[in-house]
């Protein structure tokens, strides 16, 4: 039985170029598509209103560009946002959930005045403005001193340009609280979050695992936000596991047929190639 499509979702406020590495681990055996999302990237237009749901909507229309009826959808940070809005908005072209670096619950005031500020720093100072307070937390120390991974971001920010930028902030700030969604969520899923993640604490990813009916649960050593740069052949090897089980998920019917060494949620890896 041929795997499903893999649809990668990329984080604030990197594009779909985020996935590169990933995409190579993963290997021919798999279509992959990394699309960037309104805004980023080559994707240059934005809806009238900011909101991740018009995003997880961006990402539904582009299934059905490429004629796909349904397929494992992974998101990183923002991306997981999206991912989710995408299973509330659309699960019968939802086979398999990803949400890597990533949280179900909605901002807190305090988080949604520091991205209100920076959207104003942003327009008064220009795009880099609009991460500065994001990149000393984005990987994991050793990985800090990696130029390349510095500056994807800054170039990503840079190309994205003020108006994204803000209009993406604003749009994560809306979001609602989705925490309730997990237990609905009959398909296979992967939760997956670095141990140096400086930004949410494992233990709330670890919360969104036992939440999810069917999720394996892969906790990264000695990584941080960025799991997509920072531990790719790790993030690859989830992803295909992810998809091999959704193989055996029908999203008509939300019945899913496991398998005996299905793993539910496991210790994860501890060692990657950085």
């Amino acid at each position: 039985m041929p795997m499903l499509p893999l649809i990668l979702l990329h984080g604030y406020p990197f594009d779909g170029t985020l996935w590169k590495d990933v995409a190579s681990f993963i290997g021919p055996d798999f279509q992959v598509f990394a699309p960037d999302l309104p805004g980023f990237g080559q994707n240059h237009r934005l809806p009238v209103e900011p909101s991740i749901e018009s995003m997880a909507d961006d990402v539904a229309h582009f299934l059905q560009r490429k004629q796909i009826r349904h397929g494992v959808v992974a998101g990183m940070s923002m991306g997981g946002y999206v991912a989710l809005a995408f299973a509330e908005r659309h699960p019968k072209m939802l086979a398999g959930l990803g949400l890597i670096s990533t949280h179900a619950w909605a901002d807190t005031d305090e988080i949604r005045r520091v991205r209100r500020k920076t959207q104003v720093k942003a327009e008064k100072e220009g795009p880099l403005a609009a991460i500065e307070g994001l990149l000393p937390k984005l990987f994991f120390p050793s990985a800090q001193e990696n130029e390349a991974f510095r500056n994807l971001p800054i170039a990503a920010a840079q190309n994205a340009g003020v108006e994204c930028l803000c209009w993406a902030l604003e749009a994560m700030a809306r979001r609602p609280d989705r925490s309730k969604l997990l237990m609905h969520l009959s398909m296979p899923a992967l939760v997956m979050h670095g141990k140096g993640y400086q930004i949410i604490p494992v233990e709330r990813a670890q919360e969104m695992a036992r939440h999810i009916p069917n999720a394996d649960w892969v906790e990264v050593q000695r990584a941080g936000h960025v799991l997509p740069l920072e531990a790719p052949d790790i993030v690859a090897h989830a992803l295909t596991q992810l998809a091999e089980r959704a193989s055996r998920f029908s999203p008509e019917t939300g019945l899913y047929k496991r398998d005996k060494e299905d793993r539910g949620i496991v210790i994860a890896p501890t060692e990657h190639g950085l």
